[in-house]
Protein backbone atom coordinates (compact mmCIF):
# COMPACT_ATOMS: atom_id res chain seq x y z
CA UNK A 1 0.00 0.00 0.00
CA UNK A 2 1.29 3.18 -1.28
CA UNK A 3 0.80 6.08 1.74
CA UNK A 4 1.46 10.11 0.47
CA UNK A 5 4.81 11.19 1.61
CA UNK A 6 2.87 14.02 3.84
CA UNK A 7 0.14 11.97 5.30
CA UNK A 8 -0.80 15.41 7.09
CA UNK A 9 -0.18 17.61 3.66
CA UNK A 10 -4.20 17.92 4.19
CA UNK A 11 -4.29 19.86 6.90
CA UNK A 12 -1.30 22.13 6.41
CA UNK A 13 -2.60 25.13 4.68
CA UNK A 14 -6.37 24.58 6.45
CA UNK A 15 -4.89 25.16 9.94
CA UNK A 16 -2.20 27.77 11.50
CA UNK A 17 -3.54 27.19 15.30
CA UNK A 18 -5.39 29.63 17.30
CA UNK A 19 -4.86 31.34 20.49
CA UNK A 20 -6.44 33.70 23.12
CA UNK A 21 -9.75 31.99 23.19
CA UNK A 22 -11.90 31.76 26.16
CA UNK A 23 -13.66 28.38 26.72
CA UNK A 24 -16.61 29.09 24.96
CA UNK A 25 -14.58 30.92 22.53
CA UNK A 26 -12.62 27.82 22.09
CA UNK A 27 -15.38 25.49 21.88
CA UNK A 28 -17.19 27.50 19.02
CA UNK A 29 -13.94 27.74 17.16
CA UNK A 30 -13.42 23.94 17.70
CA UNK A 31 -17.22 23.04 16.24
CA UNK A 32 -16.10 25.57 13.08
CA UNK A 33 -12.59 23.37 12.57
CA UNK A 34 -15.13 19.92 12.96
CA UNK A 35 -17.28 21.44 10.50
CA UNK A 36 -15.05 22.18 7.93
CA UNK A 37 -12.17 19.98 8.10
CA UNK A 38 -11.75 17.04 5.96
CA UNK A 39 -11.72 13.34 8.15
CA UNK A 40 -8.59 11.85 7.69
CA UNK A 41 -8.11 8.52 6.10
CA UNK A 42 -8.70 5.38 8.39
CA UNK A 43 -7.81 1.37 8.23
CA UNK A 44 -4.49 1.48 6.53
CA UNK A 45 -3.45 -1.97 7.98
CA UNK A 46 -3.23 -4.27 4.31
CA UNK A 47 -5.41 -7.13 4.89
CA UNK A 48 -7.37 -9.40 2.83
CA UNK A 49 -11.21 -10.07 3.00
CA UNK A 50 -11.59 -14.18 3.47
CA UNK A 51 -15.18 -14.43 4.24
CA UNK A 52 -18.33 -12.57 3.62
CA UNK A 53 -22.09 -13.22 4.70
CA UNK A 54 -24.82 -10.52 4.08
CA UNK A 55 -23.03 -7.33 5.40
CA UNK A 56 -20.35 -9.38 7.14
CA UNK A 57 -16.81 -9.30 6.45
CA UNK A 58 -14.08 -11.09 7.55
CA UNK A 59 -10.94 -9.68 7.16
CA UNK A 60 -7.75 -11.15 8.02
CA UNK A 61 -4.13 -9.74 8.70
CA UNK A 62 -1.10 -11.48 7.93
CA UNK A 63 1.29 -12.44 11.15
CA UNK A 64 4.90 -11.20 10.96
CA UNK A 65 6.45 -14.33 9.68
CA UNK A 66 9.98 -13.91 11.88
CA UNK A 67 7.33 -13.99 14.92
CA UNK A 68 4.18 -16.01 13.35
CA UNK A 69 2.75 -18.01 16.42
CA UNK A 70 -0.39 -20.26 14.54
CA UNK A 71 -3.43 -19.88 16.87
CA UNK A 72 -5.76 -17.10 14.89
CA UNK A 73 -7.14 -14.13 16.81
CA UNK A 74 -10.69 -13.13 16.45
CA UNK A 75 -11.38 -9.51 16.65
CA UNK A 76 -14.86 -8.87 17.71
CA UNK A 77 -15.33 -4.92 17.76
CA UNK A 78 -18.85 -3.65 19.16
CA UNK A 79 -21.85 -3.77 16.58
CA UNK A 80 -23.26 -0.55 16.93
CA UNK A 81 -20.05 1.59 15.84
CA UNK A 82 -17.56 1.02 13.05
CA UNK A 83 -14.50 -2.05 13.58
CA UNK A 84 -12.36 0.40 12.26
CA UNK A 85 -11.53 1.28 15.92
CA UNK A 86 -9.17 -1.61 15.66
CA UNK A 87 -7.52 -0.17 12.90
CA UNK A 88 -7.92 3.48 13.32
CA UNK A 89 -4.21 4.37 12.60
CA UNK A 90 -1.08 2.82 11.94
CA UNK A 91 1.17 3.49 14.84
CA UNK A 92 -2.36 2.68 16.91
CA UNK A 93 -3.72 0.07 15.45
CA UNK A 94 -5.16 -3.05 17.31
CA UNK A 95 -5.05 -5.10 14.59
CA UNK A 96 -1.89 -4.18 13.02
CA UNK A 97 -0.32 -4.73 16.17
CA UNK A 98 -1.06 -8.34 17.09
CA UNK A 99 -0.24 -9.16 13.41
CA UNK A 100 2.86 -7.38 13.55
CA UNK A 101 3.54 -9.62 16.98
CA UNK A 102 3.05 -12.90 14.65
CA UNK A 103 -0.52 -13.60 15.46
CA UNK A 104 -2.75 -14.85 12.39
CA UNK A 105 -5.49 -12.35 12.92
CA UNK A 106 -9.04 -11.81 11.71
CA UNK A 107 -11.04 -8.64 12.80
CA UNK A 108 -15.04 -9.28 12.40
CA UNK A 109 -16.46 -6.20 10.46
CA UNK A 110 -20.43 -6.63 11.05
CA UNK A 111 -20.66 -4.16 7.93
CA UNK A 112 -24.07 -1.83 8.20
CA UNK A 113 -27.26 -3.23 7.76
CA UNK A 114 -30.23 -2.40 5.94
CA UNK A 115 -33.95 -2.45 6.31
CA UNK A 116 -33.80 -6.52 5.29
CA UNK A 117 -31.61 -7.06 8.38
CA UNK A 118 -34.06 -5.20 11.22
CA UNK A 119 -35.42 -8.73 12.34
CA UNK A 120 -31.61 -10.29 13.04
CA UNK A 121 -31.99 -10.98 16.44
CA UNK A 122 -28.92 -12.45 19.06
CA UNK A 123 -29.60 -15.72 18.06
CA UNK A 124 -28.64 -14.77 14.48
CA UNK A 125 -25.76 -12.56 15.27
CA UNK A 126 -24.41 -15.49 17.59
CA UNK A 127 -25.12 -18.56 15.85
CA UNK A 128 -24.93 -17.65 12.34
CA UNK A 129 -22.66 -14.64 11.59
CA UNK A 130 -20.15 -14.86 14.60
CA UNK A 131 -20.29 -18.35 14.30
CA UNK A 132 -19.60 -18.68 10.86
CA UNK A 133 -17.04 -16.11 11.26
CA UNK A 134 -14.90 -17.98 13.54
CA UNK A 135 -15.16 -21.46 11.71
CA UNK A 136 -13.51 -19.43 8.96
CA UNK A 137 -10.84 -18.06 10.80
CA UNK A 138 -9.85 -21.16 12.24
CA UNK A 139 -10.29 -23.30 8.69
CA UNK A 140 -8.44 -20.44 6.85
CA UNK A 141 -5.41 -20.69 10.13
CA UNK A 142 -5.54 -24.11 9.97
CA UNK A 143 -6.30 -24.51 13.55
CA UNK A 144 -9.38 -26.02 15.43
CA UNK A 145 -9.93 -23.31 17.86
CA UNK A 146 -9.15 -19.08 18.13
CA UNK A 147 -8.61 -17.19 20.67
CA UNK A 148 -11.43 -14.40 21.02
CA UNK A 149 -10.81 -11.05 21.43
CA UNK A 150 -14.15 -9.08 22.54
CA UNK A 151 -14.53 -5.35 22.90
CA UNK A 152 -17.38 -3.58 24.61
CA UNK A 153 -20.29 -4.84 23.40
CA UNK A 154 -18.24 -7.37 21.32
CA UNK A 155 -16.59 -9.02 24.54
CA UNK A 156 -20.02 -9.73 25.55
CA UNK A 157 -20.70 -11.28 22.43
CA UNK A 158 -17.48 -12.84 22.30
CA UNK A 159 -18.56 -14.19 26.22
CA UNK A 160 -21.75 -15.62 25.30
CA UNK A 161 -20.54 -17.72 22.05
CA UNK A 162 -18.20 -18.89 23.98
CA UNK A 163 -20.62 -20.39 26.51
CA UNK A 164 -22.89 -21.31 23.42
CA UNK A 165 -19.76 -23.28 21.53
CA UNK A 166 -16.97 -23.63 23.40
CA UNK A 167 -15.24 -26.23 21.49
CA UNK A 168 -14.60 -23.22 18.91
CA UNK A 169 -12.58 -21.38 21.42
CA UNK A 170 -9.22 -21.24 22.81
CA UNK A 171 -9.20 -18.44 25.33
CA UNK A 172 -11.07 -15.21 25.86
CA UNK A 173 -10.09 -11.90 26.14
CA UNK A 174 -13.29 -9.64 27.03
CA UNK A 175 -12.28 -5.77 27.34
CA UNK A 176 -14.30 -3.83 28.70
CA UNK A 177 -17.35 -6.04 28.42
CA UNK A 178 -20.32 -6.26 30.71
CA UNK A 179 -21.94 -9.28 32.28
CA UNK A 180 -23.10 -7.48 35.44
CA UNK A 181 -26.08 -4.95 33.55
CA UNK A 182 -27.34 -3.69 36.66
CA UNK A 183 -23.96 -1.62 37.33
CA UNK A 184 -24.23 -0.81 33.98
CA UNK A 185 -23.40 2.71 34.62
CA UNK A 186 -25.35 5.52 32.75
CA UNK A 187 -26.56 3.60 29.85
CA UNK A 188 -28.33 1.36 32.29
CA UNK A 189 -29.88 4.43 34.07
CA UNK A 190 -30.97 5.60 30.44
CA UNK A 191 -32.93 2.35 29.52
CA UNK A 192 -33.46 0.16 32.68
CA UNK A 193 -37.38 1.79 31.90
CA UNK A 194 -38.17 1.81 28.64
CA UNK A 195 -40.13 -0.17 26.78
CA UNK A 196 -38.57 -1.92 24.33
CA UNK A 197 -41.48 -2.77 22.28
CA UNK A 198 -42.49 0.65 21.99
CA UNK A 199 -39.59 2.51 21.74
CA UNK A 200 -37.90 -0.07 18.95
CA UNK A 201 -39.79 -1.77 16.42
CA UNK A 202 -38.81 -5.44 15.41
CA UNK A 203 -39.02 -4.72 11.67
CA UNK A 204 -37.08 -1.73 11.61
CA UNK A 205 -33.53 -0.34 11.99
CA UNK A 206 -32.59 1.67 15.08
CA UNK A 207 -31.23 5.21 13.25
CA UNK A 208 -27.62 6.06 13.79
CA UNK A 209 -29.43 9.60 14.42
CA UNK A 210 -31.12 8.04 17.71
CA UNK A 211 -28.17 6.45 18.78
CA UNK A 212 -25.99 9.46 18.15
CA UNK A 213 -28.23 11.78 20.47
CA UNK A 214 -28.51 8.72 23.45
CA UNK A 215 -24.44 8.30 23.18
CA UNK A 216 -24.03 12.33 23.42
CA UNK A 217 -27.14 12.54 26.56
CA UNK A 218 -24.74 10.26 28.64
CA UNK A 219 -21.77 12.81 28.63
CA UNK A 220 -23.37 16.10 27.68
CA UNK A 221 -20.04 18.05 28.80
CA UNK A 222 -17.75 15.83 27.59
CA UNK A 223 -18.73 16.95 24.33
CA UNK A 224 -17.70 20.62 25.22
CA UNK A 225 -14.61 18.93 26.22
CA UNK A 226 -14.30 17.73 22.40
CA UNK A 227 -14.88 20.62 21.04
CA UNK A 228 -12.52 22.51 22.65
CA UNK A 229 -9.80 19.79 22.28
CA UNK A 230 -10.24 20.01 18.52
CA UNK A 231 -9.06 23.97 18.95
CA UNK A 232 -6.49 23.36 21.19
CA UNK A 233 -5.09 20.61 19.16
CA UNK A 234 -5.48 22.98 15.81
CA UNK A 235 -1.73 24.22 17.28
CA UNK A 236 -0.40 21.14 15.94
CA UNK A 237 -0.97 19.18 12.44
CA UNK A 238 -0.06 15.69 13.69
CA UNK A 239 -2.35 15.98 17.03
CA UNK A 240 -5.17 17.37 15.40
CA UNK A 241 -5.31 14.48 12.85
CA UNK A 242 -5.56 12.41 15.50
CA UNK A 243 -8.55 14.11 17.18
CA UNK A 244 -10.06 14.52 13.99
CA UNK A 245 -9.89 10.62 13.38
CA UNK A 246 -11.31 9.95 16.32
CA UNK A 247 -14.05 12.23 16.07
CA UNK A 248 -15.06 10.38 12.54
CA UNK A 249 -15.59 7.30 14.05
CA UNK A 250 -17.41 8.85 17.03
CA UNK A 251 -19.52 10.15 13.92
CA UNK A 252 -19.97 7.30 12.04
CA UNK A 253 -22.31 5.26 13.77
CA UNK A 254 -24.32 2.33 12.50
CA UNK A 255 -27.63 1.22 12.83
CA UNK A 256 -29.00 -1.32 14.36
CA UNK A 257 -31.52 -4.00 13.74
CA UNK A 258 -34.72 -3.43 15.73
CA UNK A 259 -35.07 -7.41 16.78
CA UNK A 260 -31.61 -7.42 17.93
CA UNK A 261 -31.67 -3.55 20.38
CA UNK A 262 -35.11 -5.34 21.67
CA UNK A 263 -33.23 -8.35 23.07
CA UNK A 264 -30.23 -7.25 24.27
CA UNK A 265 -31.39 -4.31 25.88
CA UNK A 266 -34.36 -6.28 27.78
CA UNK A 267 -32.58 -9.15 28.76
CA UNK A 268 -29.05 -7.63 29.48
CA UNK A 269 -29.55 -4.05 30.91
CA UNK A 270 -33.21 -4.81 32.12
CA UNK A 271 -33.44 -7.86 33.40
CA UNK A 272 -29.30 -8.87 33.95
CA UNK A 273 -30.19 -12.43 32.86
CA UNK A 274 -26.47 -12.99 31.72
CA UNK A 275 -24.96 -13.08 34.78
CA UNK A 276 -27.48 -14.95 36.50
CA UNK A 277 -27.34 -17.61 33.77
CA UNK A 278 -31.44 -17.01 32.46
CA UNK A 279 -30.89 -15.94 28.79
CA UNK A 280 -31.71 -18.44 26.17
CA UNK A 281 -30.61 -18.07 23.01
CA UNK A 282 -32.65 -20.52 20.20
CA UNK A 283 -33.65 -22.23 23.09
CA UNK A 284 -29.97 -22.60 24.15
CA UNK A 285 -29.51 -21.45 27.62
CA UNK A 286 -26.34 -19.04 27.73
CA UNK A 287 -24.38 -20.28 30.84
CA UNK A 288 -20.74 -18.08 31.30
CA UNK A 289 -19.56 -21.71 33.19
CA UNK A 290 -19.01 -23.55 30.38
CA UNK A 291 -16.20 -21.37 29.56
CA UNK A 292 -13.13 -23.38 30.76
CA UNK A 293 -10.46 -21.79 28.77
CA UNK A 294 -8.16 -19.57 30.06
CA UNK A 295 -9.78 -15.97 30.60
CA UNK A 296 -8.18 -12.45 30.49
CA UNK A 297 -10.59 -10.14 31.95
CA UNK A 298 -9.60 -6.03 31.69
CA UNK A 299 -11.90 -3.46 32.55
CA UNK A 300 -10.48 0.61 32.34
CA UNK A 301 -10.94 2.73 35.54
CA UNK A 302 -12.04 5.82 33.55
CA UNK A 303 -14.73 3.66 31.39
CA UNK A 304 -18.36 5.15 31.97
CA UNK A 305 -19.88 3.13 29.23
CA UNK A 306 -18.64 0.20 30.87
CA UNK A 307 -17.89 0.50 34.24
CA UNK A 308 -15.42 -1.90 35.69
CA UNK A 309 -17.84 -3.18 38.20
CA UNK A 310 -20.19 -4.31 35.34
CA UNK A 311 -17.08 -6.20 33.37
CA UNK A 312 -14.92 -7.83 36.25
CA UNK A 313 -17.35 -10.15 37.43
CA UNK A 314 -16.84 -12.21 34.68
CA UNK A 315 -13.41 -13.35 35.77
CA UNK A 316 -15.59 -15.19 38.81
CA UNK A 317 -18.69 -16.26 36.78
CA UNK A 318 -16.86 -18.82 34.13
CA UNK A 319 -15.31 -22.62 35.36
CA UNK A 320 -11.43 -20.99 33.47
CA UNK A 321 -8.49 -22.48 35.61
CA UNK A 322 -6.81 -19.91 34.24
CA UNK A 323 -8.28 -16.14 35.07
CA UNK A 324 -6.53 -12.90 34.51
CA UNK A 325 -8.44 -10.05 35.75
CA UNK A 326 -6.78 -6.57 35.33
CA UNK A 327 -8.27 -2.99 35.87
CA UNK A 328 -6.16 -0.82 33.58
CA UNK A 329 -5.18 3.11 34.26
CA UNK A 330 -6.86 4.52 30.93
CA UNK A 331 -10.59 5.10 29.42
CA UNK A 332 -13.00 3.35 27.00
CA UNK A 333 -11.46 4.18 23.89
CA UNK A 334 -7.96 5.47 24.96
CA UNK A 335 -6.93 2.13 25.61
CA UNK A 336 -7.41 0.78 22.18
CA UNK A 337 -6.00 3.76 19.80
CA UNK A 338 -4.58 6.64 22.58
CA UNK A 339 -0.73 6.31 23.44
CA UNK A 340 -1.60 3.76 26.37
CA UNK A 341 -2.20 0.89 23.17
CA UNK A 342 0.91 0.57 21.60
CA UNK A 343 3.07 1.36 25.39
CA UNK A 344 0.86 -1.25 27.71
CA UNK A 345 -2.04 -2.87 25.95
CA UNK A 346 -0.87 -4.15 23.07
CA UNK A 347 2.61 -5.66 24.75
CA UNK A 348 -0.20 -6.66 27.19
CA UNK A 349 -2.18 -8.88 25.00
CA UNK A 350 0.52 -10.14 22.90
CA UNK A 351 2.12 -11.90 26.46
CA UNK A 352 -1.24 -13.30 27.70
CA UNK A 353 -2.01 -14.76 24.06
CA UNK A 354 1.09 -16.45 23.84
CA UNK A 355 1.47 -17.94 27.30
CA UNK A 356 -2.46 -19.35 26.83
CA UNK A 357 -3.21 -20.46 23.38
Amino acid sequence: MNLPADPLAFLRPLVQGYGGFDQADRARRGAELLARLPRPPVALTPHRVVHRQNKLQLRYYAPSSAQATGRPVVVVPSMINKAWICDLEPDRSLVGALAAAGHPTYLVDWGEPGPEDANQDVGTVLLDLLHRSIDRACRHAGAAQAVLLGYCQGGTLAAMYSALRPQRVAGLIALNAPVDFEKGGRFRSFVQHLDVETAFDADRLVGTELMAQAFKMLDPMGNIGRLTAIEAASHTPATLSRVLIRERWLEENVPMPGAFAQEFIRNAYQDNRLLAGTWEVRGERVDLRRIAVPLMVLACRRDFIAPPEACLPLAQATSSPAVHEELLETGHIGVVVGSYGPKVFYPLLDRWIRNHS
